[in-house]
């Protein structure tokens, strides 16, 4: 077998990290690559450990539309769903396993088990463990009644056979991605079908909005631009925030494209710059001390590495 190669790619979420701090980015695309391995240093094991963690937030979104699809797909079979079923069948063991997983440490010995920020840095987190489950569970059902009501009978003439396959991640390949001009770019759509010749594709949200999910849904639109050969004027993309019954449609043009190349060219650069001669298909990174911190301690109290960059902060706090 082949060994794995470290290949440069790019992602929204990659991009809004690096923009947070660079040693995040290196933690998580660098230091914690090989780390699966026996072989691997303690470094390589802990940071690649650290990158598998979640947060309560990203749970809550994650039970909320698989529970959601599980609707959907009961009612194109004709049947009539139930917001509470798809709570107590889907969502909630859901979210019963892996909260039970972080809470047992799991993870210690299969770093792919759940392990939620809100327990492994107990220091950071607000309220008790009980007052995060309640609201959870509060914010999902929510979100559930909502999709019953609001938006399932939007869908009501979509069938399987209109809808366009999308890879997750956890489906035993590689996550939807897209190549633009050399680089691999991930691009994961909640759900995307095709209706009188119009690609709608959706990006389900648990949480409230916020200016970044415009420039999330721009790129899944430069998905199908690149990857399918859709034109812009037949794409159509939808935010829809399942805990407030709110969607926020727009239709794609080719300047709102354009902007989000260029975005995506300048991020590249500045990552470009980490690198050892700045070059992108060799892809090794400067050493750890060329990726500064960043100045926002706030953002570091929600950094799921924060633990490997404890010792350096403590230092700065004695200097001080």
């Amino acid at each position: 077998m082949s060994e794995l190669q470290n290949v440069f790619s790019w992602s929204h979420s990659a991009s809004k990290d690096f923009e947070t701090c660079r040693r995040m980015r290196y933690w998580d695309k660098y230091a914690k690559w090989g780390g699966w391995s026996r072989s691997a240093t303690q470094l390589q094991k802990d940071a690649y450990r650290l990158g598998k963690m979640d947060t309560r937030h990203n749970l809550q979104g994650q039970a909320a539309e698989q529970a959601a699809m599980w609707i959907l797909r009961r009612a194109q079979r004709g049947e009539t769903p139930d917001p509470e079923e798809a709570w107590e069948k889907v969502a909630k063991p859901w979210l019963r396993q892996h909260w039970d997983q972080s809470l047992k440490q799991e993870w210690k010995a299969d770093p792919k088990k759940c392990c939620l920020h809100e327990h492994y840095y107990p220091q950071f987190a607000q309220g008790t463990d009980k007052d995060r489950i309640v609201s959870v569970a509060e914010n999902v059902k929510t979100c559930l009644r909502n999709f019953v009501t609001v938006f399932l009978p939007r869908f009501a003439a979509i069938g399987p056979e209109d809808e366009i396959p999308v890879a997750v991640i956890g489906s035993g390949g590689d996550p939807e991605s897209f190549t633009f001009e050399g680089v691999k770019i991930y691009a994961i759509p909640d759900y995307v079908h095709v209706q009188d010749g119009i690609w709608h594709i959706h990006d389900w949200k648990s949480g409230r909005p916020r200016d970044e999910h415009h420039d999330q849904l721009a790129i899944y639109a430069l998905w199908a631009v690149e990857k399918h050969g859709v034109t812009p004027d037949k794409i159509k993309v939808l935010l829809e925030y399942l805990a407030t019954g709110e969607t926020l449609a727009a239709d794609m043009t080719p300047g709102r494209l354009d902007e989000i190349r260029e975005h995506i060219r300048g991020s590249v650069l500045d990552m470009a710059e980490y690198l050892v001669d700045a070059d992108i298909s060799k892809n090794r990174a400067l050493p750890k001390s060329e990726w500064e911190l960043t100045t926002d301690r706030h953002a570091c109290a929600r950094c799921k590495f924060f633990e490997l960059c404890a010792p350096e902060l403590a230092e700065e706090l004695v200097e001080e």
